[in-house]
């Protein structure tokens, strides 16, 4: 290696050759600064850019300018927490509870009416929330000590279908097994705009009983002749008693993503228990 770097000092490089690779170096040198000031005009072009979709995007999005400016969107009006865990876990007896409660927050971008409103319709919720969950667990304990050969699960958990700008809907699951499992579903559906809990006159109006019911007859009767194994208690001449007639006046629903009310029924309510807890759409 030493000998060969010998050499290679040894060489002569003639004028002409020498000449041209100055001319070179320099010609790299001029390409090296202009491509340094073409990016230095793009930095400043993207620059300019950025700054002007910031000046356009909070007179063009609500949602944008709000995030921009750290101020809270109607999205988030209500967060749900976990307040409460019950857990049992001694081979014939099972639960997994988590009670949920629902938290009105980010309430400065509303009215003072509203902000209160919301509170109480929240503090209405949790109330219903608590009241269920509490009688399921103590359901479930007074069995452990009664029957101590027995066994049992229960399950409570909950899950937020909808929440956007208008609507709030929370899903509290209540599940009970004791050799067959019992599933049942409480919704509760909250109007953002007015802080008050959702009810189905809201969207039907007051013969609401009777619109809705009919919608759900009619849909019911269309499942069963498109699927042989779809089964409603509807015209069920073995035992009429069983028929659905019409919803409660305090039927369960929600709001769905798509902004329809989608009325829920438990288990046993209208259909055989292989048929689960099962929705109607009402698309009106």
């Amino acid at each position: 290696m030493e000998r060969w770097k010998r050499e290679y000092d040894r060489i002569v490089v003639p004028d002409c050759v020498k000449e041209k690779m100055e001319e070179a170096v320099m010609r790299a040198k001029e390409t090296k600064k202009r491509a340094k000031r073409r990016k230095v005009y793009r930095y400043i072009g993207s620059a300019a850019a950025v700054f002007a979709l910031m000046l356009i995007l909070p007179n063009t999005s609500r949602t944008a300018a709000a995030a921009m400016q750290q101020i809270p969107v109607l999205g988030d009006f209500f967060k749900v927490v976990t307040i409460r865990e019950y857990q049992v876990d001694e081979g014939r007896y099972q639960a997994d509870v988590k009670v949920p409660e629902v938290v009105p927050e980010d309430t400065d971008n509303v009215s003072e009416e509203t902000a209160q409103q919301a509170k109480e319709t929240a503090d209405a919720i949790n109330f219903d929330i608590q009241k269920a969950t509490d009688e399921l667990v103590e359901e479930f304990k007074s069995t452990m000590e009664e029957f101590e050969d027995g066994y049992g699960d229960i399950l409570v958990d909950s899950e937020v279908l909808t929440d956007d700008e208008r609507w709030f809907s929370l899903d509290l699951v209540l599940y009970q097994g004791a050799g067959s499992g019992y599933e049942r579903h409480r919704h509760y559906t909250i109007d953002k705009t007015t802080g008050k809990k959702a009810a189905l006159s809201d969207f039907f109006g007051e013969d609401y009983v009777e619109t809705v019911s009919e919608d759900i007859k009619t849909q019911m009767r269309q499942r069963m002749a498109e699927d042989e194994n779809v089964v409603y208690w509807i015209d069920y001449e073995e035992v009429p008693d069983w028929n659905f007639t019409s919803i409660a006046e305090d039927q369960d629903f929600y709001v769905n993503k798509d902004g329809k009310v989608v009325v829920c029924f438990n288990e046993y309510d209208v259909a055989p228990g292989y048929m689960g807890c099962v929705e109607f759409v009402i698309d009106k």
